[in-house]
């Protein structure tokens, strides 16, 4: 009886993850909203974005208008819809090399630390 159990649990274990695996795959091999070219496009557009992580409640904090201002660049919240972290960072990090290279390291200090790709 225990053994038929451990046998279960362990076909369920393994028919979970491998949908879990599955699911992971699709998300990694699409980049379609936050992905390097669509930063570097909107770079050469003069309208740089860094991408925020939310969720049902606007995920804004009180420096962010301030930063924005200062460093000419827009914060975008990803709402409810996440898309996968690792596009997300690939993203920021291209805006993070532009800030970088117009105003040298110092807007690190001043940006909120919580962003992907930071």
């Amino acid at each position: 009886m225990k053994f038929a159990k451990i046998i279960c649990i362990t076909l369920l274990l393994m028919i979970g993850l491998s949908g879990i695996n599955s699911l992971r795959a699709q998300q990694d091999s699409t980049c379609v909203k936050f992905n390097k070219e669509k930063a570097l496009a909107e770079i050469k557009n003069k309208s740089p974005k860094l991408v925020i992580v939310g969720g049902i409640v606007r995920a804004a904090k009180p420096g962010d208008a301030k930063f924005a201002k200062k460093y000419k660049i827009k914060f975008t919240d990803t709402g409810c819809a996440i898309e996968n972290s690792d596009c997300i960072a690939a993203y920021n990090k291209v805006t993070f090399a532009f800030l970088d290279r117009k105003y040298g390291k110092k807007w690190r200090k001043q940006v909120r630390q919580d962003l992907l790709g930071l």
